[in-house]
């Protein structure tokens, strides 16, 4: 028998870790997800009270997740609270049991597991209501299947009455289900296979890529029912795994080539800074904006738009000499007079922007493709308006939310100078792994986005965390307790080392792409680059201690790098990203750290380097000219904590 049990790497809190380097890393205290790595002979998964998750068979992840989120009205997901919690050993078997308590005890949810060296997996969930009938958007079991050698696969699809059909899992992202009426599905990764079971209700599948999640998912109930529906019963679902095939004759893997620095062959996208009413921040922020510097300004503006707010954009921009672009958002009942409107208030202000796109409030949600759309003009409508109130702009097409948003309604690209959407990593999972995988989905984000943009530019709203604005519920969660949290604005990590390095992370995944611009923050606000006192607690800056979040200095880099022949670094360790550019005779890159254990680069020449990492983040965090005034020594291996960004500079001038 060959069974054990370890804490995953860094995801597991160290009992020795402080509270402040937790703040410095997360921006929150709150630890990280606790998982542990069960092995079982071939089979191997990490476990905590909120999902099974890397389901591997001979070290090929066959299952990305195997979770049990209840969903409340606004599609957030409702914190368990785990009650009982308890795991038994017996020759090559685990079984588990968990209980859990949702929304003050309404709801009890009970788990229960088991899993061999055999290859047999199993999980059943139990929702049993309390006092009465549970309202829920979705509950239950949920299966996610990895991307990576899944994309445009065959499967086998077995329906509820036992007849099955052969289907492939989409290439480009699909904007509705991919499949549907799932009782059973069964594919292969290279030698390894699952087939897996479902009871006890019907299940479907969606593409998660829509929402930047690097899985395809198959939850269940389907949406045909009720957005909104009750448990008013006990309910029971099982799910059923079975792994086979074996390793083939072993190959070299990847990680033996020493990194190396390759042209990407195009530039490096402009990085600009996005605004709305109360982002902007007085003396000291402005300051902190004007060194940080911004390829464009993105306004966001409506009815409500204050003229002094708009006088002090107007002044910023001509004090740092960029573009703004508009985003518009328009009266339902009115869009013609309301974009009529907004244009003589933008002229009266001084603005001339460079690029528009106008959408109405009801296109800020988000509705299935087959379902009942908006009245009043579409999107598509919207761009004539836009030309004739801003005959001297470039007019986009698209959405100002998500991705998929823009793939369920896609502009018309031959009525568009560009094509345009925004995305938030925290839709469906709040958790830090979870969040790291986004990266993975985004450059197949990107590549979908690009086969319905035509001849058009293709250029980002605000890739973030947080969510700015939700098109799946009433609102988003304002997040007062500072948590890790699906659909909220304000989300904790992104004042830490965290958001720094998922940022480069972000920047990296363009790097095959045709993203001429995206945003990574605001000057300030639940988004911002510096510090100003907001409703929520933000440990490590309330008291004085720093007036940048550490992603000021990746954006102040990344603007730098903007426009300029960008490079990639091939061979890097597993987790570990790089984004670069060639900027007067050097070779400037970003390397970040976005596994859970300490990593080792060679460079590919001797280098000066600059290391943002808990070592440094507190000089970094009070001081917004870091990059600069910070000492940077040469070497050649570069070690890297986990969420760490080394600053690089390599060639004659460095």
């Amino acid at each position: 028998m060959d069974s054990k049990l370890e804490a995953a790497g860094g995801e597991s809190p160290a009992p020795e870790q402080e509270r402040a380097d937790l703040v410095v890393t997360f921006g929150t205290d709150e630890p990280p997800v606790p998982w542990r790595r069960i092995a079982l002979g071939p089979l191997s998964f990490l476990l905590s009270d909120q999902s099974i998750r890397r389901i591997t068979w001979h070290g090929v992840e066959l299952v990305r997740a195997i979770s049990w989120p209840i969903r409340d009205e606004n599609w957030a997901t409702y914190a368990a609270v785990t009650l009982d919690e308890a795991t038994a050993w017996s020759e090559g078997r685990i079984t588990g049991r968990i209980e859990q308590s949702i929304d003050g005890g309404r709801l009890a949810l009970t788990v229960e597991f088991s899993a061999s060296e055999e290859g047999t997996l199993s999980v059943a969930v139990t929702m049993t209501p309390k006092g009465g009938a549970f309202a829920t958007n979705r509950a239950g079991l949920t299966v996610l299947h990895p991307i990576r050698g899944l994309t445009g696969a065959p499967v086998t699809l077995t329906h509820p009455d036992g007849s099955s059909e052969d289907a492939r899992f989409p290439e480009l992202i699909k904007p509705s289900q991919p499949m549907k009426d799932i009782a059973g599905l069964a594919y292969g990764i290279g030698p390894a296979a699952v087939d897996m079971r479902f009871e006890g209700e019907v299940f479907e599948m969606e593409d998660q890529r829509n929402w930047s999640d690097a899985s395809y998912k198959t939850y269940c109930v389907p949406l045909k029912e009720p957005f909104t529906y009750e448990i008013a019963e006990p309910q029971t679902q099982r799910a059923s795994f079975s792994f086979s095939g074996s390793l083939l004759a072993s190959t070299p893997q990847g990680g033996d080539t020493p990194p190396r620095v390759e042209l990407l062959g195009r530039n490096a996208p402009d990085v600009g800074l996005v605004l709305e009413e109360g982002w902007l921040g007085g003396a000291p922020t402005l300051d902190a904006t004007r060194l940080c510097g911004t390829s464009h300004l993105l306004l966001r503006i409506d009815a409500t738009t204050s003229a002094a707010f708009l006088d002090e954009v107007f002044q910023l921009a001509r004090t740092l000499a960029v573009e703004i672009d508009l985003e518009l958002v328009l009266d339902d009942a009115r869009p013609e007079a309301a974009i009529e409107a907004l244009a003589a208030r933008i002229a009266t202000a001084g603005i001339v922007p460079r690029r528009v796109i106008a959408l109405t409030e009801a296109y800020l949600k988000s509705y299935q493709p087959t379902a009942t759309w908006p009245d009043g003009p579409p999107p598509s409508a919207l761009v004539e308006m836009s030309r004739q109130a801003f005959p001297e702009a470039l007019i986009g097409g698209g959405m100002l939310t998500n991705f998929t948003e823009f793939n369920r309604c896609p502009p018309e690209p031959e009525l568009c100078d560009f094509v345009f959407h925004g995305n938030s990593a925290t839709v469906h999972a709040s958790d830090d792994l979870s969040v790291v995988e986004t990266l993975e989905a985004l450059p197949q984000v990107f590549r979908s986005a690009e086969a319905l943009a035509g001849q058009a530019a293709y250029r980002l709203g605000l890739v973030s965390i947080g969510m700015r604005t939700n098109p799946y519920g009433a609102k988003v969660s304002d997040n007062p307790e500072q948590l890790r949290e699906t659909m909220a604005r304000p989300d904790p990590r992104h004042r830490g080392l965290f958001a720094a390095a998922w940022a480069v992370g972000v920047l990296a995944s363009t790097g095959q792409s045709n993203v001429e611009a995206l945003c990574l923050a605001a000057p300030t606000g639940p988004f911002g680059l510096a510090y100003t006192p907001q409703a929520h607690a933000q440990p490590g800056f309330d008291q004085g201690e720093g007036v940048v979040v550490p992603l000021f200095h990746v954006h102040r880099e990344a603007r730098r790098l903007a426009g300029a022949p960008g490079v990639m670094m091939a061979g890097l360790p597993e987790g570990v990203v790089a984004y670069g550019a060639k900027v007067e005779g050097q070779t400037r890159i970003m390397i970040a750290n976005l596994s859970q254990v300490r990593r080792t680069v060679t460079l590919p020449e001797m280098s000066l380097a600059l290391v943002l990492d808990r070592g440094s983040a507190r000089s970094a965090m009070a001081d917004s000219d870091w990059l600069r005034t910070a000492p940077r020594v040469p070497l050649q291996e570069l070690s890297l904590a986990p969420y760490a960004v080394g600053f690089l500079s390599m060639g004659a001038q460095a």
